[in-house]
């Protein structure tokens, strides 16, 4: 997903940026139809719907580069493929208990980039306001408010962009992670979560739009 949304910038490594994403998109399609036909031979119960629907999407939109050269369609179709396995991890209880001890490391690296995902996400609307300001006062021609702001507007683009892209991934990482102790190692009310689980892929998918959007 990340060479897919930095293959949309006009850069002089556009094509390479493209080739590296669309490989990856690939290696991980012929991952997840193998992962697909594993699990269907070996307990065709457990997950099989939301495999089969991932692996179709995916292969057809291999087929629309080959057949079409529809270059682009990965970059919806990658992050979307990720938020529905999430979505199945994190709100459906695994087939059997939990036999082992959580690892600590595991929650604890969870919750602190759950948490700084979230806080570079406030980080970043706080930006944006300030961007925003210089950006009218520079259409208005307001001399006066562009020589009293204290940051260039240039370089709160790029304080701008580095926030959301450090947010997208730490959040990112941040819901791997928990939906791996969700589906192992998670014991008691899966329901109390839901509120937190929710608001993180409201947050995520956020991230995802302003990235695409502005790319």
């Amino acid at each position: 997903s990340i060479f897919y949304l930095q293959s949309f910038t006009a850069s002089p490594s556009r094509a390479k940026l493209q080739k590296i994403a669309y490989a990856f998109f690939l290696t991980a399609t012929l991952l997840m139809s193998v992962n697909t036909i594993s699990i269907f031979n070996f307990n065709p119960e457990h997950l099989i719907s939301t495999f089969i629907l991932i692996s179709s999407v995916c292969w057809i939109t291999v087929l629309a580069k080959v057949l079409f050269d529809f270059r682009m369609l990965g970059a919806f179709v990658a992050p979307l493929s990720m938020i529905i396995l999430l979505a199945q991890f994190l709100f459906f209880a695994p087939r059997a208990p939990a036999e082992t001890a959580a690892p600590s490391t595991l929650m604890y690296a969870h919750i602190i980039t759950s948490v700084l995902g979230e806080a570079f996400a406030i980080i970043a609307c706080v930006v944006a306001v300030f961007y925003l300001m210089q950006q009218r006062a520079m259409k208005n021609k307001q001399l006066d408010r562009l020589q009293a702001a204290q940051v260039p507007i240039n370089k709160l683009n790029t304080a701008l962009l580095s926030t959301l892209w450090i947010g997208f991934v730490l959040l990112t990482s941040g819901l791997i992670m928990g939906a791996v102790y969700s589906q192992f190692f998670l014991v008691g009310d899966r329901n109390s979560l839901m509120g937190k689980i929710i608001w993180a892929f409201g947050v995520w998918l956020w991230y995802l739009a302003t990235l695409v959007c502005k790319n």
